[in-house]
């Protein structure tokens, strides 16, 4: 996306994230993304006429970034698991934390966001439940007695939630290590009850793997 962006409003965009970042959403001016920026006011309106405009302009950014990056990872089509999926989102949300620590107050503000927010939740519950009958027809998983015909639709509920609220349940506990990782570790919490031992295994190898 930002490849097709010109230098100025590229800038603009880097720069308003990181604000955001620092500060929130709410607490940032467009004169001080301007500034921050190394442009004029009426320069900054020009390429973003309204708040509104600058934000949806950011979460497109997001939404094309997340985008990219899942449809880039290999193991996601060659080897997946759910935990792959919650390594990528807890990354993603770590770089965009304005967004995960006031998603109800941003959506609120601009409803504009709230339908693609939607269908956002959507692709990525559906994309987790995927990945767990991917695991069922691998014999990761396990399905058959006390396995309902909802259980991994709200398993897959309960990793999307433990992934997007992670990194605000973090910060307001005051936790900043190993938060990815952490996160990744509490996704497992949920799934290990539906493994098979050979899913044991396997999912234990690649939290090994994080740690080295």
């Amino acid at each position: 996306m930002l490849e097709g962006l010109n230098k100025t409003k590229k800038k603009i965009l880097l720069t308003s994230i990181n604000l955001f970042n620092e500060r929130g959403l709410f607490n940032i001016l467009n004169q001080e993304i301007a500034e921050a920026s190394g442009i004029s006011l009426s320069t900054f309106n020009y390429h973003f006429p309204t708040k509104k405009d600058l934000v949806v302009s950011v979460c497109g950014y997001m939404r094309h970034i997340l985008n990219k990056r899942i449809t880039e990872n290999k193991l996601l089509v060659n080897d997946s698991i759910p935990l792959e999926v919650a390594r990528i989102y807890l990354k993603f949300e770590k770089e965009f934390k304005f967004f995960y620590l006031d998603t109800h107050n941003i959506l609120k503000s601009y409803e504009i966001l709230d339908k693609e927010m939607e269908f956002q939740i959507h692709e990525a519950v559906q994309l987790i439940k995927n990945m767990i009958y991917v695991g069922v027809g691998k014999g990761d998983m396990i399905h058959g007695p006390g396995i309902i015909e909802n259980t991994y639709e709200e398993l897959s509920n309960q990793i999307w939630m433990t992934c997007h609220f992670w990194y605000a349940q973090s910060h307001f506990k005051h936790e900043k290590q190993d938060i990815v990782n952490k996160g990744i570790n509490a996704c497992y919490g949920l799934l290990a009850p539906y493994l098979s031992p050979k899913g044991v295994k396997r999912y234990n190898a690649f939290l090994n793997d994080l740690n080295k």
